[in-house]
């Protein structure tokens, strides 16, 4: 007896290609209705769409207030003379992303079919802004200036819809079979950019015998310069690591990465760009023996607790916590009470982490590179910045509000989790004070808890102690925001099935391997639309920091280049800037929720 193979390319064949009048028979015009529906959507998407263009292209319109106090925006007040710390920060970040991309094999194919459809709305917009774009609202009906508008936007319009056209129409099954590398369009895109950036003219105020007037010049080559360093850079980085990653095991590239974006954001900000005058005297004399203190005698504890037998370890681990705690409310250097609040957590946590052999020695290894970097950070907080600018921060303008969004979202995370699992836990004490805590933080507003950190904080301070106002809106933000991710992170929890805890503790897993290993992952698998959702909204919020005398992005936008007079006038600018701030706010948004999408659709969210 034979048994016939069927070929499944035979069962299903893909339909015949249709033609454009019948897809829009079909899809836009099936009834009278739609075909009314259709129209009236047309009609307001171009008076929408010539809107925008007559807004954006007005002779009246001050473009040159953005252009000109871009650095503004960006870093504030930051030296120029120092202005290469800000190349190198945003160096490390673009090549420490190429090198991500190439370890995580990001990027993927897309077929010609793909990319000629992109091609092609790209290639229609331009057209359609080239026919109904205002030219004659904007400059002299029929002059010089309309004809170069109409003919520019044509011409982009002509070449992208060729070339998607082309691609479309690639016979047989090339057209659908994915073979161009995402990465390679983007790079292609990044060379377009550049070639632009080159040849581009901007509008910049100009003082011509004493009249301000508005003159187009290229972009300066301190700007053009260094992005095009900074972009072949990134080729020549993505290349090299893609050439090397298969040589090197998967968790440890991984590992690495992640380690080195940690580190880089301390190393950013508070080395690179606040450049610190660090007292070395003060570092071999008290920091160093400090750190070597805690490494050998913590590593000493550690390494007791976790070898302990019976409840003897986490008895020692209580007892530490509670010195810990105790240390707050003594006279003591605040890195000493760090330190020992540190060494309770991991004491508490050695029991079941600690391991044995080679896990163990991971675990001390941890604790003596979290006891030198937190020696380090708090080594360069205390030194004072050598960068002179007019205010108190070193960082303005959109810089301040990455590190405002970053330093909360870092921070609110872990303690958003321990929240979670303290509202979840059958101790009333610590279910107690977690909702206490939630409820509290969640029933007042942002900006509330702004005006207690700046104004009520400092009162409760001991004598002699300082803390800055960025580090007052980052306590205030992290505290804020880790109470709404706490009930993000509770929801996922209950999502659990209670088989998964009844299996652990048939396996004889403890309540804290049980979270760690088992439930906490699953929830935050779980949760991650929400937790992003979060983060954006977070990214937002940092612009309430202006309320208490903090220059963010936003600030600067609508309040001080608004209201420049010198050296020229920017007055009733304040459209053109916050459409720009709008702009930006936007394309870190849509990053983040792309970002999002992707790690949901790796990780199956909503699939299984």
């Amino acid at each position: 007896m034979t048994i016939e193979l069927l070929d499944t390319h035979e069962l299903a064949p893909e339909p015949p290609p249709r033609r454009a009048s019948l897809w829009l028979r079909e899809n836009l015009f099936s009834t009278p209705a739609s075909g009314v529906m259709t129209v009236l959507s047309i009609l307001v998407i171009l008076f929408a769409y010539r809107g925008l263009l007559g807004f954006a292209f007005a002779p009246e319109r001050r473009w040159d207030a953005v252009t000109y106090n871009m650095r503004l925006l960006m870093v504030q007040a930051y030296p120029v003379e120092q202005f290469m710390r800000v190349w190198l920060s945003v160096a490390i970040v673009v090549l420490l992303a190429m090198a991500t991309f190439a370890i995580y094999r990001m990027g993927g194919r897309m077929s010609p079919r793909r990319l000629g459809t992109i091609l092609l709305g790209i290639g229609g917009g331009a057209l359609l802004g080239g026919f109904v774009g205002p030219w004659g609202l904007s400059f002299s009906p029929f002059g010089i200036e309309s004809m170069r508008g109409f003919l520019g936007w044509i011409i982009v319009g002509v070449v992208f819809a060729v070339g998607g056209y082309l691609l479309r129409t690639i016979p047989g099954e090339r057209a659908k079979d994915p073979t161009i590398p995402i990465l390679g369009v983007v790079l292609a895109a990044v060379v377009g950019i550049l070639i632009l950036m080159w040849t581009i003219v901007l509008p910049v105020p100009a003082d011509i015998d004493g009249v301000q007037t508005i003159v187009f010049d290229p972009i300066a080559m301190t700007t053009r310069i260094p992005w095009t360093v900074i972009a072949a850079l990134a080729v020549v980085v993505y290349w090299a690591v893609w050439l090397v990653r298969d040589r090197i095991p998967e968790g440890v590239a991984r590992g690495a990465m992640i380690a080195l974006w940690v580190a880089s954001f301390p190393v950013i900000f508070l080395v690179i760009l606040r450049d610190p005058d660090v007292n070395y005297g003060r570092a071999f004399s008290w920091y160093l023996p400090v750190a070597l203190g805690f490494i050998i005698l913590g590593g000493l504890v550690l390494n007791f607790i976790s070898s302990a037998k019976g409840e003897a370890g986490r008895a020692i681990g209580a007892v530490l916590l509670v010195v810990a705690l105790a240390s707050f409310l003594i006279p003591m250097e605040f890195l000493i009470r760090f330190l020992l609040l540190l060494l309770a957590t991991f004491a508490l946590l050695a029991p079941t982490f600690g391991g044995k052999g080679s896990g163990r020695w991971r675990f001390l290894g941890l604790w003596a590179g979290l006891v030198a970097a937190l020696v380090y950070v708090m080594m360069i907080l205390t030194a004072p910045s050598t960068v002179e600018v007019p205010g108190k921060f070193y960082l303005g303008g959109l810089g301040l509000t990455i590190l405002l969004a970053v330093s909360a979202i870092a921070l609110s995370f872990p303690l958003g989790v321990i929240l979670a699992l303290g509202r979840t836990s059958k101790m009333p004490i610590f279910r107690l004070m977690s909702t206490t805590y939630i409820e509290l933080v969640r029933g007042v507003p942002l900006i509330t808890w702004l005006i207690v950190a700046f104004i009520m904080f400092p009162i409760m301070l001991p004598p002699g102690v300082e803390v800055g106002g960025v580090a007052r809106a980052i306590a205030a933000m992290t505290f804020f925001s880790a109470a709404y991710l706490a009930e993000n992170v509770r929801g996922g929890l209950q999502s659990i099935p209670k088989g998964q805890y009844e299996a652990a503790q048939a396996m004889g897993l403890t309540t804290t391997q049980t979270t760690v290993f088992i439930t906490l992952p699953q929830a935050l698998r779980v949760v991650i639309p929400a937790l992003v959702g979060q983060v954006i909204a977070l990214f937002k919020d940092t612009s309430l920091v202006a309320l208490v005398s903090l220059f963010d992005f936003l600030y600067i936008a609508r309040n001080v280049i608004p209201n420049q007079t010198q050296p020229f006038v920017f007055l009733g600018t304040l459209k053109e800037t916050l459409i720009f701030a709008a702009a930006v706010y936007w394309v870190f948004a849509f990053t983040f929720s792309r970002i999002s999408l992707r790690l949901e659709k790796k990780l199956g969210v909503g699939e299984r």
